[in-house]
């Protein structure tokens, strides 16, 4: 008899500890897809050069999380000249963000680029990484997305690209590199479901 309690005391408790799990913030995520493609970012009433570029994530729920890399380039002087020798900046990093509903054919898009580069890097072998002026670039930004098919998805996006970091002491401040920007994003991959 006592043994046949010890038994059915240990079998509710096993039961119990089987039942009450344990909630967690990513409990309910799952990769539903990922994606790649390129990125084009524009200055908006400022003296911000074109920066074009790429970035590539994983699709989990609504969210996305990966990286990109990004760079501007003078391309008045690649059109004179058809070669450059500098490029204005150049940065790449986490990339961050999300759509709501996104199984609708026009719909709401978001994120935010978090990344690290410099500025003024000459394109020549003899350049050292401690010798470029480094910096860190935040880019968050909002806009909408239109679904072109199951595996192409065009956004249109306006934000601010805030800049620090910067040497100063070169005659050069984070104002000439921060301002507010309109990017064009194609994503090329695999969404999820439809619902």
């Amino acid at each position: 008899m006592k043994n046949s309690f010890f038994f059915i005391a240990l079998l509710v408790l096993t039961t119990g500890a089987l039942s009450a799990q344990h909630e967690t913030l990513f409990n309910q995520a799952r990769v539903v897809g990922a994606f790649g493609g390129p990125i084009t970012e524009y200055g908006l009433g400022n003296d911000l050069n074109t920066s074009v570029g790429g970035g590539g994530a994983l699709v989990i729920n609504s969210f996305f999380i990966g990286g990109y890399g990004l760079a501007s380039v003078d391309f008045e002087q690649l059109y004179d000249n058809g070669e450059i020798d500098v490029l204005d900046i150049g940065h790449g990093g986490f990339w961050l963000g999300g759509t709501y509903q996104p199984y609708q054919l026009l719909h709401v898009y978001g994120s935010a680029k978090l990344g690290w580069g410099a500025i003024n890097i000459e394109l020549n072998d003899n350049t050292r990484y401690r010798d470029l002026d480094k910096i860190f670039v935040a880019t968050p930004e909002i806009g909408v997305e239109l679904n072109l098919t199951r595996w192409f998805r065009l956004a249109g996006t306006v934000g601010y690209r805030y800049v620090t970091g910067v040497n100063e002491t070169l005659g050069l401040r984070d104002e000439d590199f921060s301002g507010a920007i309109a990017a064009v994003t194609l994503r090329f991959g695999w969404f999820g479901r439809r619902r």
